[in-house]
């Protein structure tokens, strides 16, 4: 395979903006590879929630030229004998963790490898920063054209770490899902896609039974929360110009049950 010769690099971690995390990672990657364009993805990702990571990368990625190369880090491990790993998909090379983060990719990769090579890391390696010495060096070098079979050992994708209940599960009559990721704006976005739309008659989260609005936002009676098409997909729980995660009290991770309508198919 020719070797990638990408400009775009992203960054998608659990860092915030408060510390000088994400200054040092650049600087790293710029110290290798002067030219990179480096995009601040999302440094919001709620602190060790991997689930949230792997929604933001499956629906942002898409948008990124071919040959772009993505750095996620959310990493309660770090430091522990988890592997660092490579996929290289067919338009991009994702480096990450190996606990789960690159579930939504693992069944598309052409091929995986553990970063195993310690020539190619920065001189000293903590224990606890493996984004800046090791992911940034690695970034770099393949912004400088380097194969990634050259600097890396690669493995069977069946080996990697992949997220239980990422994907929602269809049963008699409903649909089990999860809240995958709750933006700024309260939003509450689930992991049933907006296909799911007209099958289904509501959801129930916990104690909570919410319909389908009719529009968007501006549909939603003030003070109520409903579930409305999301952009990039998905049904999302939402409450006008409010937070419906505090107004229901709910967070990444809840499960929830989408129930399907009857239909003149499915009756007796």
């Amino acid at each position: 395979m020719a070797a990638f010769t990408p400009r775009v690099i992203t960054l998608t971690t659990d860092f915030g903006h408060q510390d000088p995390y994400v200054g040092v990672v650049k600087g790293v990657i710029l110290s290798g590879c002067p030219q990179a364009q480096i995009v601040d993805m999302n440094h919001e990702i709620p602190a060790f929630d991997i689930r949230a990571g792997a929604w933001s990368l499956k629906i942002s990625l898409s948008y990124f030229p071919s040959g772009s190369i993505h750095i996620a880090v959310v990493d309660p491990q770090v430091g522990s004998s988890q592997r660092r790993i490579a996929l290289q998909m067919l338009d991009c090379i994702i480096l990450a963790p190996d606990n789960g983060l690159l579930t939504p990719f693992i069944c598309a990769a052409q091929n995986a490898f553990v970063l195993d090579k310690p020539e190619f890391f920065r001189k000293s390696v903590s224990n606890t920063f493996h984004a800046r010495d090791i992911f940034a060096p690695i970034a770099a070098r393949l912004l400088n054209g380097e194969e990634l079979h050259k600097i890396a050992t690669q493995i069977d994708t069946a080996t990697l770490a992949q997220l239980d209940n990422f994907e929602p599960k269809t049963g008699d009559g409903f649909i089990e899902g999860t809240i995958v990721y709750c933006d700024r704006y309260g939003n509450l976005i689930t992991n049933i896609s907006a296909e799911e739309k007209n099958r289904i008659s509501q959801i129930e989260l916990g104690k909570h039974v919410l319909k389908m609005a009719k529009g968007s936002y501006d549909t939603i009676d003030d003070g109520e929360a409903k579930v409305v098409v999301g952009s990039h997909g998905y049904l999302e729980i939402a409450a006008k110009q409010a937070s419906a995660a505090s107004q229901l009290k709910a967070r990444n991770g809840d499960k929830l049950i989408a129930k399907i309508a009857p239909t003149a198919d499915n009756l007796e």
